[in-house]
């Protein structure tokens, strides 16, 4: 597939799998969308993000940005790590994630004053052409979201 416009060191590929057997004791229990694609698509949202902001954290200590930032974004981390232990089908844990990356946004956002003072830095300048990654998939999260809270709604 064409390199995507952010990241594009990371290629996309396309599969098709034809005429594959598998022994019954090589599939997964259960419903594949409910019980793996879905919880993928949590721990992606946990790692991505983990990833994201450690990237910053290296970056702000490199580039010297203010140290209530750093622990700030230490504290984010740190949380994302606590909930990559938790269930990822859990409407709780759905909740706490999107607190989570509301507060990463949070940061990101306040990165960009930073990124500023680093004119002509290589890494601000592959910032600036990948943050777009962290949009990805925005929609499914908010909707995640919804359906956890209802989950959690008292009967």
């Amino acid at each position: 597939m064409p390199a995507t416009r952010f990241v594009p060191e990371v290629p996309h590929a396309q599969l098709r799998f034809e005429n594959v057997r598998l022994a019954g004791d090589a599939l997964l229990p259960g419903d594949g969308y409910d019980d793996y694609v879905k919880r993928f698509r949590t721990v992606e949202d946990l790692h991505v993000n983990a990833a994201v902001v450690a990237y910053l954290v290296r970056e702000a200590r490199r580039l010297a940005w203010p140290v209530a930032w750093i622990e700030r974004a230490l504290a984010a981390l740190h949380a994302l790590r606590a909930l990559a232990g938790e269930d990822a089908s859990a409407p709780a844990a759905h909740v706490a994630l999107a607190g989570s990356l509301t507060w990463t946004a949070t940061l990101v956002g306040e990165s960009e004053s930073f990124w500023s003072l680093a004119a002509g830095d290589p890494a601000r300048e592959r910032w600036t052409r990948d943050r777009e990654l962290l949009g990805v998939a925005g929609g499914a999260r908010a909707q995640r979201t919804m359906r956890a809270w209802e989950r959690l709604r008292p009967a």
